[in-house]
């Protein structure tokens, strides 16, 4: 009996039936397409962010110094646009310092929104302490380029402390110019106020410190010949020249023009101010005394000058008695053998 080799059965596919088999790299190709993909999103938007970014304009009132801020760049300035300017190119990632164009001002006074925010307290020729309150008024240099440059090199690189005393830029907003004045103004300010307020007297600036000057209510009367107004005019006058002359020199650039200073207001110290109201209130007392002795000086020389026209006229002095007497009067007996009767 023959026997055949015994065939051996080829082993089935352990996979599961049914379940197709998975394609090895499907997932990698879906990766690198999605990488594909935000790769030209963000080659087509950046670009085009940066391209819009470095364009600007000014408005009518701010002059705009532009400096280089590219990665490849220094970051000396590029170029200063003027105001109304229209749509200008300023070169990819430049930074933007925009200034103020139109007139502006430094308030010397106590209130919250000034930009000392005290009165400046000086003392003046007679030693009288006095706290002044004013306006100073400038025109910013801004038609001059190489002006504009060197203020932006000297003061739009730093910092200078607001009034919540943070730091702030001085082309960031009303809020960092006012701090770049009070930082580098403020001194010079007090320092022009003091020489000039200390030229002239007290009384020169307010009238009535005559009064608390003098003892007696006579002396005290104020001078009717003064001319308050054309002191305060002086006064000003004088803190124009001398601002506008020590400014430059302080700034190191003529940034500030055409500054006008317009005092406000001119306050006494309270022993002062005391001083004046009880002088005041004297010589009020005295002047009312002279009035009642000028009544009294006329109402006697009329009666003189009545009795005078009666002694004249005796007759005229009975109708005038006659004419003083009362409503309802029937009869009037002045003397023996004289006598009026009157309708009831």
């Amino acid at each position: 009996m023959s026997t055949r080799p015994r065939q051996e059965k080829p082993m089935s596919d352990p996979s599961p039936v049914g379940l197709p088999s998975r394609r090895p790299g499907r997932g990698r190709r879906r990766l690198i397409g999605a990488v594909a993909v935000l790769v030209v999103v963000l080659g087509a938007v950046v670009p085009g962010v940066a391209l819009a970014a470095g364009f600007t304009k000014a408005d009518g009132g701010h002059v705009i110094v532009v400096r280089n801020g590219g990665p490849f760049d220094d970051n000396s300035i590029r170029q200063v646009i003027q105001p109304n300017s229209g749509l200008t190119a300023t070169g990819l990632f430049s930074k933007s310092h925009p200034y103020p164009s139109t007139q502006r001002n430094f308030k010397v006074s106590g209130a919250k929104n000034a930009d000392s925010n005290e009165v400046i307290n000086v003392p003046t020729k007679d030693g009288v302490l006095v706290g002044v309150e004013g306006t100073f008024y400038f025109d910013v240099n801004y038609a001059d380029e190489k002006v504009m440059r060197d203020f932006d090199d000297k003061y739009g690189t730093r910092t200078y402390p607001d009034t919540d005393g943070s730091a702030t830029y001085a082309w960031d907003g009303d809020d960092g110019w006012s701090a770049f004045l009070e930082f580098t103004l403020g001194n010079l300010v007090q320092n022009v106020l003091r020489q000039e307020i200390g030229n002239v007297e007290c009384a020169d600036l307010v009238a009535s410190c005559s009064l608390a000057a003098n003892s007696s209510a006579q002396a005290a009367a104020i001078d009717p010949n003064a001319n308050g107004n054309l002191t305060i005019n002086q006064v000003q006058d004088a803190v124009n020249k001398a601002f506008t002359s020590d400014v430059d020199t302080v700034l190191g650039v003529p940034i500030l023009v055409h500054p006008r200073f317009v005092l406000s207001k001119v306050d006494l110290p309270q022993n002062v101010q005391e001083a004046i109201n009880q002088a005041q209130a004297a010589f009020a007392g005295v002047t009312e005394s002279q009035a009642a002795l000028q009544r009294a000086q006329v109402d006697a020389q009329a009666d003189a000058a009545r009795q005078s026209g009666y002694d004249a006229c005796p007759t005229c002095a009975q109708i005038d008695i006659l004419k003083s007497l009362p409503s309802g009067l029937t009869t009037y007996a002045p003397g023996a053998g004289f006598a009026v009767t009157g309708n009831p």
